[in-house]
């Protein structure tokens, strides 16, 4: 593995346990409209951004799918879900803090836009621990196209192969990898599946077992 100075970290399904929520609220809307949200359809369009999900819900459902007006009733619900409860992952501010009190360049980069990062970010009052944040707004193309890792990577002052990417999704894991920077996979909405397996350095089951893995390789690793 390759000297790690910076760790950047995905935000839904890494530091927040929001995709079942997401889920929750997706299917609930599809029933609204005659429909049938599965696990298997959503798992396809975790952290892809909007217009992939368009395309490939309307791929699946069919081009009478009234997506957009859809789309605006999500938003409105997944707003007062969150507003109920903001689950943050176990161990979320154990390894933010062992990371910035160990020197570690620590950034963000998501899928989700920036209102909705801010939100998140500042109800759970984490914010402060990241040097740079990306969204999907500030990059042409999303993940899995690695333009937003190898953007904040820039933005950092830090090669890509000196970055650490903790990921929970297939789609963000190739993004990472495709900026050639090692990763960390983390279960969340499903376990890691060959495909995952074939692109993160180690997949594990929560931000603990992450954080002790940085722990033993921390004297290899040199920062700045």
């Amino acid at each position: 593995m390759n000297k790690i100075q910076a760790i950047i970290f995905d935000m839904d399904g890494v530091l927040f346990d929001t995709e079942s929520i997401y889920l929750k609220v997706w299917k609930n809307i599809f029933r609204k409209y005659g429909y049938i949200m599965t696990e298997e359809i959503y798992s396809q369009v975790i952290a892809t951004g909007r217009d992939n999900v368009k395309r490939v819900f309307l791929r699946e459902f069919g081009a009478n799918l009234p997506i957009d007006k859809m789309y605006l009733e999500k938003d409105i619900a997944l707003r007062e879900e969150i507003e109920k409860n903001l689950p943050i992952k176990d161990g979320v501010f154990d390894i933010l803090s062992y990371l910035k009190d160990e020197g570690y360049r620590i950034a963000l980069a998501t899928s989700s836009d920036r209102e909705r990062m801010n939100n998140h970010l500042e109800k759970a009052n984490i914010r402060g621990y990241f040097e740079q944040i990306i969204c999907r707004d500030e990059v042409e193309k999303i993940k899995p196209n690695p333009d937003i890792y190898l953007k904040v990577a820039k933005k950092l002052g830090v090669s890509p192969e000196n970055c650490l990417v903790i990921e929970d999704s297939l789609a963000g894991v190739k993004a990472a990898y495709s900026a050639g920077m090692t990763v960390f996979h983390v279960v969340d909405f499903k376990e890691a599946d060959e495909e995952i397996k074939k692109y993160c350095y180690k997949s594990f089951n929560n931000l603990y077992e992450i954080k002790e893995n940085i722990i033993l390789n921390n004297k290899f690793w040199e920062r700045g």
